[in-house]
């Protein structure tokens, strides 16, 4: 991707560098100060105002929750003494720090976990013009997702001895300095992480250490994290932040930010100490909640039900044009595709439920259709939206073929059903023509791929909107609202494939063999980091094969080159490498709604509401310059999942505390193919260059990925295609040891 000159001008305009025309106004369809009036009698009241929620009523009592203040006053909800200010005081480095923070989670009856995310008006970081992200957006959710990271900043530390990538089993050793656990019924449970240190930061008084999860949190669960007997470089104790002290030492009583937290700190040094946790040795400690199913999952199930039982075949959809393709050259000039005789141009007619917003920076952007951050979501008209097909030679045969659907590459087209061929090369085992996977799959395997765009991940939402709503990620509901619609889009299509597509007449008339009990997903890239919730949110779709596959954005954005220049103009309107990793993890929030790390539990072991049990393969690359495999070896590691890291992995590594699965396997798996490139250096940073390039569009071109992606998908068996070894099965001397 370019910058163009008018991206920059749009950074530049946010950061202050150039003069620019803002309306204020612009950001009214966020809220400016939540989604109230100034407070009620008694109960919750409104939901703030302009200044924040709360006043001298607080959160409920006599006066609400409303006013001009800060959080709080006298009064608290459901006797929860409130807390003033913005901010948690426990990290100064930065308003919203630490994350996640209980702090910012305040009670609600009315969800599931019994609380609301409800940050201030002034918690969350500023653009260079001054704009704090405005908070009403993530009330919607009752917790942290489960894929959250978890940050603090102690300045110049020495991460000697806390556990990295490369040490992760050492998490749960019995002088870890960094502790993670669940709670459970019976008290602690350990939980194991990595630690890293943010490598974009320069200035080692600034670096925020980042603790990301080892296995995918639970949902709807209680965390609580403890930092011990840190050092700086120097080899200096760090000492706790004024306000922790407080807390550990019971001396908030006349502090009005902790006094209302004191309880439930004392909980929590309660339980360290039975865990032999010496509290005095604390720098730092916390608890967070996560995010109940109903918060993460229960939108995209809605608008999925509610356009389903608008017709249970699915939507309509018609042919547009037929484009026809010669097996070789003839010398006409007419398309050629060896693999491909037809493909299919065509319109569906999808129920919308999205509207649009206001606009910002002389841009709109698109929202769900529903009153409030938090209401059902209505439909409103129809969105006619392009989809392709193609068709392979053996189906004009007559031979019985299933039907793929395709998940496309970022901010990418349903076109890439059938790329009409690049002429660089591809693969290296074996070097072939770029663009035509999907064709070889279709004519070798027996299938119609089809596939409509993603939206909120097409070029059209790269250029309209990713680039905007980076200036201030208080709009980044365009992104994430409009991938509600697009993976309900890829659902409906799946559907109206199965029940219309072979009677419509230009269809008919071809005499197809149509199998309608082999309906399965491919997703590439993107389409694999989504590929998991659309298998899981399909009823139609059983298994499904993730190519290059990643989950969490939160950790996949820094660790790709496709983030690179995306991160420049991040960077030029959050200027802070702090507040940089907060507004990442913000984003997160949102993408949850989304984002694989929240649906791979609701494949087999809690499946959606109205959607099958299901199964993927997913397959990875070492030195993916734009996915790194080392989100999914956090899935691997999540027993209850049930995606292991599957037999002979790799012999360099085999990723810390993950049980490898023996071949053949019924049910999902974890794949890694060695393409030559090495191992990226840990670190939150994209791997460095190799002169053998970025393998990430290699996996696709070979055989035997395919043979093994087409026999799962067709028997939910994953076998072994590289008899016994690392894959691929070939020659490792020509390969860099």
């Amino acid at each position: 991707m370019t910058i163009r000159p008018w991206m920059m001008a749009l950074a530049l305009c946010a950061s202050g560098l150039w003069g620019c025309d803002d309306d204020p106004a612009a950001s009214a369809d966020m809220g400016a100060g939540g989604a109230g009036g100034s407070g009620g009698a008694g109960g919750e009241g409104g939901m703030g105002g302009a200044g924040g929620l709360g006043g001298a009523g607080g959160m409920g009592g006599a006066g609400g929750m409303g006013g001009a203040g800060g959080m709080g006053g006298t009064g608290g909800m459901g006797g929860v003494p409130a807390i003033e200010g913005d901010c948690d005081p426990l990290d100064e480095a930065a308003c919203a720090l630490p994350w996640p923070s209980q702090r910012y989670l305040v009670p609600d009856a009315s969800r599931a976990t019994g609380f609301r995310l409800q940050f201030g008006d002034a918690s969350l970081p500023a653009n260079a013009q001054g704009n704090p992200v405005q908070p009403g957006p993530w009330t919607r959710l009752d917790g942290y997702g489960v894929g959250t990271p978890i940050m603090a900043v102690f300045p110049n530390l020495d991460v000697t001895g806390i556990p990295g990538e490369a040490t992760l089993a050492d998490s749960l050793a019995p002088d870890a300095p960094v502790l993670l656990y669940e709670v459970t019924a019976d008290g602690l449970a350990r939980v194991p992480y990595f630690a890293e240190l943010d490598v974009q930061e320069q200035d080692p008084a600034k670096r925020t250490l980042f603790v990301r999860p080892g296995v995918v949190l639970k949902e709807a669960t209680r965390y609580v994290v403890a930092f011990r007997d840190l050092r700086t470089t120097d080899g200096d104790p760090i000492a706790p932040s004024a306000a922790f002290a407080a807390l550990r030492d019971g001396a908030t009583a006349d502090d009005p930010r902790l006094a209302g937290r004191q309880a439930r700190f004392d909980e929590i040094f309660a339980w360290l100490a039975a865990e032999g946790v010496d509290t005095a040795g604390l720098a730092l400690a916390w608890d967070f909640h996560t995010a109940s199913a109903e918060a993460l999952t229960g939108t995209l199930v809605q608008i999925r039900d509610d356009a389903f039982a608008l017709d249970a075949d699915g939507p309509e959809i018609t042919i547009d044009g037929i484009d026809t393709f010669l097996a070789e050259d003839d010398g006409s000039g007419d398309p050629v595709n060896p693999y491909v005789a037809l493909r299919v141009r065509g319109t569906v007619q999808f129920p919308n439920y999205l509207k649009r917003s206001a606009p910002y920076l002389g841009k709109e952007g698109y929202l769900l259709n529903r009153e409030g951050q938090t209401g059902p979501v209505a439909q409103d008209g129809l969105d006619p939206q392009p989809f392709w097909a193609i068709i392979p030679r053996r189906a004009l045969a007559g031979e019985p073929v299933g039907l793929m659907s395709y998940g496309h590459g970022l901010f990418g087209s349903g076109e890439e059903v059938l790329y009409p061929g690049w002429t660089r090369p591809c693969g290296r085992f074996p070097a072939r023509e770029c663009g035509w996977w999907n064709a070889r799959i279709a004519e070798q395997h027996g299938y119609i791929v089809f596939g409509t765009d993603m939206l909120g991940m097409r070029e059209e939402d790269r250029d309209e909107r990713a680039l905007t709503i980076l200036t201030d990620v208080t709009h980044f509901t365009w992104i994430a609202d409009r991938l509600h619609q697009g993976l309900v889009n890829s659902a409906l299509l799946t559907r109206a494939m199965k029940a219309r597509f072979a009677a419509l007449p230009e269809i008919a008339a071809l005499n197809l063999t149509l199998d309608l009990d082999d309906v399965v997903y491919s997703g590439i890239s993107q389409g694999a980091i989504f590929g998991a919730t659309t298998v899981a949110l399909s009823p139609d779709i059983t298994r499904g094969h993730l190519g290059v596959a990643g989950a969490n954005y939160a950790t996949l954005l820094y660790r790709s080159t496709g983030f690179t220049e995306l991160f420049t103009i991040l960077k030029g309107v959050y200027t802070d490498t702090r507040d940089q990793a907060i507004v990442l993890a913000l984003i997160q929030l949102l993408w949850d709604g989304t984002d694989s790390i929240t649906y791979l539990r609701h494949l087999s072991a809690d499946p959606l509401p109205g959607s099958p049990e299901s199964h993927v393969l997913a397959t990875v690359t070492s030195g993916d310059y734009l996915v790194t495999p080392l989100s999914y070896e956090t899935v691997a590691r999540t027993a209850a999942l049930g995606v292991p890291a599957m037999a002979h992995y790799d012999d360099r590594r085999t990723p810390p505390l993950a049980e490898l699965a023996d071949y053949p396997r019924a049910g999902s798996g974890l794949v890694h193919w060695w393409l030559g490139n090495p191992w990226a250096e840990p670190g939150n940073t994209p791997p460095a260059e190799h002169p053998y390039g970025d393998p990430h569009e290699d996996l696709r071109h070979s055989d035997a990925h395919s043979e093994q992606m087409v026999h799962f998908l067709r028997t939910g068996e994953i076998i072994d295609v590289c008899n016994g070894q690392v894959c691929p099965d070939v020659d490792r001397s020509v390969l860099d040891q």
